[in-house]
């Protein structure tokens, strides 16, 4: 399933809402809300189901410390790997366990082992200075914005576009109050869901069975 512009995708999603007489059961203009809250549920997920982190998601990190604080991107949904250059990658940690360790003790002079996620900053314990490297799943630029560009460079939504139209589906029926439709949209909008997250597992680990890390 491909799409040649933003304005097919919308056109499938509605063809799908409606049928094949396209009636005006909602503008264009409320079709795009739809898909955007559609996208933001693929990419933030929620307490059942978590958000999509694929490999076309993936940008370099590079932020510069001072005062033991680096500013995240804007667009930073989940960072996935944080070191200094010659140094080995950075447990990113919750930020109350930084905290403890910092209550405990400084380490004057250590290299930074651990990074916590402090509202739009990252801090580090021990205190680091420098630039932060790595990687980081940034989120894609939203659908509405893509009749602008090439579509081929919407690369996530090109490797899973049925994630993003049964999404939207979801978010249409609760706008529609569709009870049965929605019930069926969801589990679908799940499944995908859950396959999309698979499918980028098996990239990474090439199909190589996962092992749990011990702490």
């Amino acid at each position: 399933m491909q799409f040649a512009s933003y304005t097919a995708f919308r056109n499938s999603l509605l063809w799908l809402i409606e049928g094949d007489e396209l009636a005006t059961t909602f503008s264009h203009n409320t079709a795009d809300l739809i898909i955007g809250l559609g996208e933001d549920r693929v990419y933030s997920g929620d307490r059942l189901t978590p958000g999509l982190r694929a490999s076309s998601m993936v940008s370099d990190l590079s932020v510069a410390v001072a005062s033991n604080a680096a500013a995240l991107p804007a667009d930073l949904l989940e960072l996935k790997e944080v070191f200094f250059s010659g140094e080995p990658p950075l447990e990113v940690i919750p930020l109350d366990r930084l905290r403890a360790l910092e209550a405990d003790g400084s380490s004057t002079g250590a290299q930074a082992r651990v990074c916590a996620q402090d509202g739009d900053t990252l801090r580090f314990w021990p205190v680091a200075s420098g630039t932060a490297l790595g990687s980081y799943y940034a989120k894609p630029a939203t659908f509405v914005d893509l009749p602008d560009v090439d579509w081929g460079d919407a690369t996530t939504l090109a490797r899973y576009p049925a994630l993003f139209i049964y999404a939207a589906l979801f978010e249409a029926a609760l706008f529609l109050g569709m009870v049965e439709k929605g019930a069926a949209w969801e589990t679908r909008y799940r499944q995908l869901a859950d396959g999309a997250n698979h499918a980028e597992a098996m990239r990474v680990y090439g199909g190589s069975p996962l092992r749990m890390r011990a702490r």
